[in-house]
C-alpha cells in the first residue's frame, strides 16, 4: 500500500491492517517514525538516455549479437535457450540490437529462486 495522496496519514494498512511504523517494544514510536519499507522511485529514462549517450557502452550492447560461441557452452544469457526463446516470440524487438533488457529485482524477493 502506499502511503500517498488520500491515505498519506494512515498509521496502518487499511487492507491487512499492519502498522505502517516500525514499534519499539508495545509503543509506536511518536517522536521519529520509522517505516518498515520505503518505495524508491528512480526515472529509467534518463537512466536509459545516460546509457545510450557513450559509444563504449552502445558497442556493449550489441556484444550479445556478435560474440562468437563453441556449441554447447553459455558464456553469456543470451547463449540460452530461454534468450533465444524471446527473440523467436518478440521478433520486432530483437531487430533492434542496442534495445535492454530489464530484469525486476526487489530486496529480499528472486522471482525464480526454488
Amino acid at each position: 500500500m502506499l502511503y500517498w495522496n488520500d491515505n498519506i496519514d494512515r498509521d496502518y494498512c487499511k487492507f491487512y491492517g499492519e502498522a505502517r511504523y516500525k514499534r519499539l517494544g508495545s509503543e509506536i514510536l511518536i517522536c521519529k517514525k520509522n517505516p518498515y519499507t520505503i518505495l524508491r522511485y528512480l526515472s529509467l529514462t534518463t537512466r536509459l538516455q545516460r546509457l545510450y549517450a557513450s559509444e563504449a557502452t552502445v558497442e556493449q550492447l550489441t556484444w550479445h549479437a556478435n560474440h562468437q560461441t563453441e556449441e554447447g557452452s553459455m558464456y553469456h544469457p543470451s547463449d540460452a535457450e530461454a534468450w533465444r526463446h524471446f527473440d523467436w516470440i518478440y521478433l520486432n524487438f530483437a531487430a533492434e540490437l542496442c534495445n535492454v533488457r530489464l530484469r525486476l529485482y526487489t530486496d529480499g524477493f528472486a522471482l525464480h529462486r526454488q
